[in-house]
């Protein structure tokens, strides 16, 4: 029984400080009757900063998107592409326009320009509502919380 438990205290050691605790690795190897088993196991530190150094990168594109978009310099459709962690060519992929249409619909006259249709096709590249893509809620929009 002893032995169960202190197994069981060695694979918990180190999770209670990590800063991501649903990004996890697979390893293999040999348990003490060396028989092959696999273990899946929280990232180590070095890979936890660099993915939290990712994600805090990621929310200050966001933001600064955000405000562009405020500041009627970029449309709606330029956030929920950062959003999604987009590119103009996969957004265009996606679309299934070219890339150039892609980037005169990041701006504020070209959006205004849109038909119903291709809002809707954004809309559902984007997983939102029409509705949602015109006047987004930037609050709702955010990268959620991932530290533990």
């Amino acid at each position: 029984m002893e032995d169960k438990q202190k197994e069981s205290m060695e694979e918990n050691n180190g999770e209670e400080g990590l800063l991501y605790n649903y990004n996890r690795e697979l390893f293999y190897g040999f348990d003490k009757d060396r028989k092959f088993v696999r273990k899946s196991h929280f990232q180590i530190d070095a890979n936890q900063i660099i993915i939290k150094q990712s994600w805090d990168a990621a929310e200050e594109r966001l933001e600064a998107v955000k405000e562009k978009v405020l500041s009627g310099k970029l449309s709606t459709i330029a956030f929920f592409m950062e959003k999604n962690l987009m590119e103009v060519p996969m957004l265009a992929d996606y679309m299934e326009i070219w890339k150039w249409k892609v980037r005169r619909h990041l701006t504020p006259k070209g959006f205004a320009a849109l038909k119903p249709e291709m809002l809707q096709k954004y809309a559902d590249v984007f997983g939102i509502s029409t509705e949602e893509l015109k006047n987004p809620d930037y609050s709702k929009h955010q990268y959620q919380n991932t530290t533990a």
